[in-house]
């Protein structure tokens, strides 16, 4: 249970409630308050955890993933980092999996966390636009790669340049929601780079805009910030 800080001077079993609904302005409010505790409190109660991340990831994977049956498919990852999508998708169909990231603290990092699942996994340090493969994927994926780009298609086309003709692509973003604004507020140390924050109708665009049919949109509930799950493929 959390119990909010009470800011009045009345007792509280007492309180005037009609005093509720009679707003102060918000120049007002600032005033009142501790704004260096108030920052503290919320990067504390906006702390990433990687379990609590698993489970939320999970439970709107399998949502996104109803009805699609895959045996063992080829997964290739897009600016992987340390693989969590992935991992995901290879604990429900096995298969072998490529991950791709130019930066070498995200393989570190992923070395690092992989366990059981190593033996699955080949990753690159590599450029995503600068990459070539012989082969195509089942499955084409990334999460928290899209955003970065104020031009998405570029991006976009490397996901569609290397799913077989009857694969599928997975595109994770970051929901344009209060949550997460608040939460990328109060960690300015992650805003390095250009990242957007999207609604449902804004990653749906710029999918269709690559003639990419929406096959399926899942949002995120339960975690510190919000995001958003397309799964489509080539029309």
């Amino acid at each position: 249970m959390y119990i909010t800080t009470y800011s009045g001077n009345e007792n509280p079993e007492n309180f005037d409630w009609s005093k509720y609904f009679v707003q102060p302005s918000p120049d007002e409010v600032l005033k009142t308050m501790d704004l260096e505790n108030l920052v503290k409190n919320l990067r504390k109660h906006l702390q990433e955890d990687t379990s609590r991340m698993v489970f939320i990831l999970g439970k709107m994977m399998l949502k996104l993933m109803e009805g699609f049956d895959f045996k063992n498919p080829e997964i290739l990852e897009l600016g992987a980092a340390t693989g969590l999508l992935t991992k995901w998708l290879l604990s429900q169909y096995e298969g072998k999996a490529v991950l791709v990231d130019k930066c070498e603290t995200s393989y570190q990092a992923f070395s690092s966390r992989i366990g059981y699942l190593g033996k699955s996994v080949t990753y690159l340090i590599e450029d995503v636009f600068t990459l070539e493969l012989e082969k195509s994927f089942d499955i084409v994926c990334s999460f928290g790669l899209v955003e970065h780009f104020p031009d998405k298609k570029p991006i976009i086309a490397v996901h569609k340049k290397f799913v077989n003709q009857s694969g599928i692509i997975i595109v994770l973003v970051p929901l344009d929601s209060p949550l997460s604004r608040a939460y990328f507020e109060v960690y300015p140390e992650l805003n390095l780079g250009y990242r957007e924050l999207l609604t449902v109708p804004d990653i749906e665009d710029v999918l269709k805009q690559s003639n990419l049919e929406i096959l399926r949109t899942q949002i995120s509930t339960g975690y510190v910030y919000d995001f958003i799950g397309v799964l489509c493929r080539e029309k």
